[in-house]
């Protein structure tokens, strides 16, 4: 992506008189029939949501006239993150909640969705997700199985600009939810550089935990091309994650030396499925994160050890955004993952854009 989508529409008069195609009420749509028929696309689609509603509501309005509301709410709700990040990066205050959250836990990672590009090889490109969510710390008790904190209030924040961008985006997201105020602080991420990048830039000071699911994966993987598929690679995967799990990833990481010194070095023009490859390379990587897998330690402080939250949000999001069959514009994605991100939001926010907005009320008599 060559620079940042920034949305410049306004906001003022939704629909011009082109509308009347779309089968639009001639004098004006009203602030509720609009939230409804934006509120469809969590049926999947505009197509899914006009039949919804249709069914539901007795709102005859084609899948055209669905994708043309939602992408117009999309566009204002993005004008209004616009206007809170410049606020925002001008260092003006942000209002806080009024109970300072316990723990705080921020959390990114990145989907697919398909454009419009030309060039089929470059169709395909990453959506960012981050989700912020207040928690009370549980530790863990012996004997038990380790749940972790449940998740409190969740937000949501997704764009297509790149990782900086989102930076500072997830970083407003936080501060509106008490970061600065937080008692303890994590973010859970993957230990891609992009995500690691943007949590030294936008949120060092809280504690960076490697997702659990992804480092056992990363171990599985190591068993696998030391043992291949065998009683013995299993073996020596729940032996290494027992490690790990207590926060001996200094014994880990000699058990991966191990393997990969019996196997010798990867060779330059090694396939990417080489054992020896794949030993080089995720001793590298548990290396680089030995710092963010004290697992015992967040277990004990009952924090979350997984990034599982905003992985389902992704795949939530995909289910609206994401398919063979969806090639989106641009700014027509960021649109819908701007409303998407504001209906799923746990904290009223998608109430109160519509009583706080200029198109809330009502612009004709028809009931909604």
């Amino acid at each position: 992506m060559s620079g940042p989508i920034v949305c410049v529409t306004g906001v003022g008069t939704l629909f011009p008189p082109v509308d009347r195609r779309l089968r639009l009420p001639d004098t004006g749509p009203s602030g509720g029939y609009l939230k409804r028929v934006s509120a469809s696309n969590l049926a999947g689609s505009f197509e899914k949501g006009s039949r919804l509603l249709r069914e539901l509501a007795g709102i005859m309005l084609g899948p055209k006239g669905v994708q043309r509301v939602s992408q117009k709410v999309g566009k204002a709700l993005w004008t209004q993150r616009e206007q809170s990040r410049e606020r925002f990066l001008q260092g003006k205050p942000v209002a806080a909640p009024p109970n300072p959250p316990e723990l705080l836990v921020i959390s990114a990672d990145g989907g697919r969705v398909q454009t419009r590009e030309k060039d089929p090889g470059a169709r395909w490109k990453e959506n960012k997700v981050g989700v912020v969510y207040r928690a009370v710390s549980r530790p863990e008790t012996p004997g038990d199985d380790y749940e972790g904190p449940r998740p409190l209030v969740r937000t949501y924040t997704a764009t297509m600009n790149d990782w900086e961008r989102m930076g500072d985006y997830l970083s407003q997201e936080a501060a509106q939810r008490g970061y600065d105020q937080a008692r303890q602080k994590v973010f859970i991420g993957d230990g891609a550089q992009a995500i690691k990048s943007l949590w030294q830039r936008c949120f060092v000071d809280a504690t960076f935990i490697l997702d659990w699911a992804h480092a056992v994966e990363h171990l599985h993987a190591c068993a696998v091309a030391a043992f291949g598929t065998t009683d013995q690679a299993r073996e020596w995967y729940e032996h290494q994650k027992e490690s790990l799990w207590h926060g001996k990833t200094h014994l880990v990481l000699r058990a991966i030396a191990k393997q990969s010194k019996r196997l010798g070095k990867p060779r330059k023009n090694s396939s990417e499925q080489d054992p020896r490859l794949v030993l080089a390379r995720n001793h590298s990587y548990f290396r680089e994160n030995e710092s963010h897998m004290n697992y015992s330690h967040y277990r004990a402080n009952g924090w979350p050890i997984g990034s599982g939250i905003v992985e389902s949000t992704i795949k939530q999001l995909g289910k609206r955004v994401k398919g063979t069959e969806k090639h989106w514009s641009l700014t027509g994605v960021e649109a819908i993952l701007l409303l998407m991100t504001s209906l799923l939001a746990e904290d009223k926010r998608w109430d109160s854009f519509w009583k706080s907005h200029p198109f809330s009320s009502p612009l004709s008599s028809r009931a909604a």
